[in-house]
Order: structure tokens, then sequence, then C-alpha cells
């Protein structure tokens, strides 16, 4: 597996844990389930943890899709720009939810820490899905309106199907 198949493979990770995590916290403090929260924590230490390799395999990645003529290298960049932030973010809440979750292991998590928690979840959760957006870009030419909307439905599928079930006809009969 080379850089960019483990990048690709991996990046999804840290995007679905912070928002796995985020939905937990979120769920907890609704429902004052102080176990779902330490569950929604754990989550965010995944989160932080999985964010380290996705980033070392982006770093090289980044160097082999350049090499393309089909990639824009400010898509990259700007993919690079973002990710760089979401994933120190993701390690500062990995942190701080790794260091609630052993400081108040046998006594109840204060109100100002949960509302922390839950804050740096929204933020890295962003920061993730801006940073995953931008990725998609990189190799879905789709996504960066380079394909006018007018020749997107023209040639689809249907057509294609149209023409391979011709030529079987005409193969078969």
């Amino acid at each position: 597996m080379n850089p960019v198949q483990a990048h690709l493979a991996l990046n999804h990770l840290p995007v679905l844990g912070a928002l796995f995590g985020l939905g937990l916290l979120a769920f907890a403090l609704a429902a004052k389930r102080d176990e779902t929260l330490r569950v929604g924590l754990f989550f965010l230490v995944l989160t932080a943890v999985a964010a380290w390799p996705v980033s070392l395999a982006g770093e090289k990645a980044e160097e082999i899709v350049e090499e393309s003529a089909d990639v824009s290298h400010e898509v990259i960049h700007e993919h690079e720009e973002a990710a760089e932030p979401a994933a120190w973010a993701a390690y500062a809440l990995g942190v701080v939810a790794l260091v609630g979750l052993v400081a108040f292991r046998t006594r109840p998590m204060p109100g100002w820490f949960k509302g922390l928690s839950l804050l740096g979840a929204v933020a890295v959760s962003g920061l993730m899905l801006q940073a995953a957006n931008l990725g998609g870009k990189i190799a879905h030419e789709e996504l960066r309106g380079s394909v006018p909307a007018a020749e997107e439905g023209a040639g689809g599928h249907e057509e294609g199907e149209e023409s391979k079930e011709a030529g079987e006809g005409a193969e078969g009969g």
C-alpha cells in the first residue's frame, strides 16, 4: 500500500471519530449520562490518535500526487492548509479528553469541563469536515466546479448502457 492509498483509506477515521464523539457528548449532556460522556471522550482520544497516521500519510501522498498533471497544486495546498489545524485541534482535544478521563475517573465531571469538551468537539468536527471537503476536491473534478452543470447529465451512464445493450444485441443476433 502506497502513501496515497493509506491516506485515502485512513482519512475517514478522524472525521467520523470527531462527529461520533460530538454526537455522543451531545446525547450524554442532554440525557445527563456520564458513562456515555466518557465514551464520547474516549472517541475524541481515538480521533486524535487516528489523525496522526492520516497526517503522516498525507504528507507523503502530497509528494506523489503533486507529480500528476491532473491535480491542481492550489487544491492540494488548500486541503493541506485546512488539514493541519484540524489535526492539531484534534490532538489538543484528545489530550483534554484524556486528561478529563483520568482526572475525573472517580468523581463527577464538572459542568465547565463538559461544556469545554462539547465546544471542542464542535470545533474539531467543523475543521475536519472542511479539510475533508477540500481533500475530496483533489481527486473529484466535479466537486471543484470544473464540470459545467449542462454537461453532467449529458452522456451519463444511461446513454452508455443503451449503447452497450445495442452492441450486445448486434453481437447476439
